[in-house]
């Protein structure tokens, strides 16, 4: 049985509007790759890469995916409602630099997934004239889609099932996805809102890089992103406080209808089993840390882990 595709437009889905902004010149990747947090320096064609910008104190300013549209230029998917800021502060940056910064004012975005497989730009078939599809990870794996929004309203007639907030927010919550608004928020360290695969630790220097650098070679971050359960459908807005014999330990983020849902706890609690609790309602602690960052040593363990064949 072929798994259906689901598929909804970013700016339908709460705090997940995006604006797209063009990059060009001869020194767009090196300006990114000195800049963002994640590893952009050699582009791949086709493909969605989660990155943030940084302060130099290691936290998040905003979220950014970095779109390949070819090897040497990036389109970058800022949140909306910050997307001018964050233009103009990459924009301070370019000094001798041969960087073009081109919003696309009339482009829209999309994200399509499955879920029983990861969804590939081929298996959507062939789109619309200006609409281009990447495969990645974020905000969900599947594909992020790009275009005309006329264009792209098109192609998604074509390819699938509409989905709405609560679809959405089930699958992030299944793949262990943190979204911006919700988990990702500016001033968090990216391990600390489970967006740590959005950090290179190998690529060296960039805005942000020594405070995090720091804690991947000393330490953990205090706070970490888990799977959790609820007992009841909360009746107050996100985030929520979650509380341990009377002291505030975290806040749940995201849930559903079917009372899944993300929380960011402190280290202590992230353990399965764990019960958390807001007003009347018990949080379970359903995973350990997701996208969380082990450190170097966590590293070194789970490499001897992998090639010993040591469980």
């Amino acid at each position: 049985m072929t798994a259906t595709i689901r598929h909804a437009l970013l700016a339908t889905l709460p705090n997940q509007a995006r604006a797209v902004v063009r990059v060009t010149g001869d020194d767009a990747t090196r300006f990114l790759q000195g800049l963002l947090s994640a590893d952009v320096g050699e582009l791949t064609p086709g493909r969605a890469t989660a990155a943030t910008l940084l302060t130099v104190k290691g936290k998040i300013i905003s979220e950014v995916l970095v779109l390949a549209v070819t090897e040497d230029e990036p389109w970058l998917l800022l949140p909306a409602e910050i997307a001018p800021d964050v233009t103009a502060k990459l924009d301070a940056h370019i000094i001798m630099d041969d960087v073009e910064l081109e919003p696309l004012t009339d482009h829209a975005c999309a994200i399509a997934w499955t879920e029983a497989a990861t969804l590939t730009p081929e298996q959507l078939g062939a789109l619309p004239a200006g609409v281009r599809a990447f495969a990645g990870t974020h905000p969900l794996p599947g594909v992020v889609l790009v275009g005309p929004e006329s264009a792209l309203s098109t192609a998604l007639a074509k390819i699938g099932e509409p989905a709405d907030t609560e679809a959405f927010t089930a699958a992030r919550i299944a793949h262990g996805r943190p979204a911006w608004g919700f988990e990702i928020a500016a001033d968090r360290f990216p391990p600390e809102v489970g967006f740590v695969d959005a950090v290179s630790y190998d690529k060296g220097c960039f805005l942000g890089q020594e405070p995090l650098s720091r804690i991947h070679n000393r330490g953990q971050v205090n706070r970490v992103m888990v799977r959790v359960k609820l007992s009841a459908a909360p009746t107050s807005p996100l985030p929520i406080a979650l509380q341990v014999d009377g002291a505030q330990v975290g806040h749940l983020t995201s849930h559903t209808q079917a009372l899944e849902g993300l929380a960011i706890v402190r280290r202590a609690h992230a353990k399965p089993g764990a019960q958390l609790h807001a007003d009347e309602l018990t949080i379970t602690v359903q995973s350990p840390p997701l996208g969380d960052d082990p450190g170097r040593a966590g590293r070194q363990q789970a490499a001897t882990v992998t090639l010993g064949g040591r469980r």
